[in-house]
């Protein structure tokens, strides 16, 4: 695991904290009748960078659910074509996203966050961002596997 990765766990692991302090905070407050009215909109954004920079966590680990019923029984030359198929889907669906997001950052910048004065740009930001990042993990597992078919071909 390097820095970057490092960095990004500790990240969502604070984030992931962070909303369920607020959220238990949220209702104690509730309960007893002095509502913090902010929290549900802080704790939907942090959600937002929680999900996408999970996701990207989550993708670099390849801990994805992944059904192989079928491709398991495949040679490895096809699960190999079949997986870098795969990973150009992904990269282009990606790719949408990055360039969609950034235009749904675009699409209101007056727009705050609920009851705070905080832009709702902030949440719409953790779309392309996280995409670039997934991109960029799609990238590096797709060079590491050509790395290794590039070792056992010289084998």
């Amino acid at each position: 695991m390097n820095g970057l990765d490092k960095f990004e766990r500790t990240v969502c692991i604070t984030l992931l904290a962070l909303i369920v302090i607020l959220v238990f905070a949220a209702a104690v407050m509730r309960t007893i009748g002095m509502p913090i009215i902010w929290s549900v909109d802080v704790a939907q954004l942090l959600f937002a960078w929680l999900c996408m920079l999970g996701a990207n966590q989550t993708l670099k680990h390849s801990k994805h659910a992944s059904v192989d019923i079928i491709t398991q029984y495949l040679p490895a030359l096809w699960q190999s074509v079949l997986h870098g198929v795969a990973m150009t889907i992904m990269l282009a669906v990606l790719a949408a996203l990055v360039v969609y997001g950034i235009a749904l950052f675009n699409l209101n910048p007056q727009r705050t966050l609920g009851s705070t004065d905080i832009p709702y740009r902030y949440v719409s930001l953790a779309l392309p961002v996280g995409a670039v990042l997934m991109m960029l993990s799609l990238l590096e597992q797709g060079w590491q596997s050509v790395k290794r078919a590039g070792k056992a071909a010289t084998l």
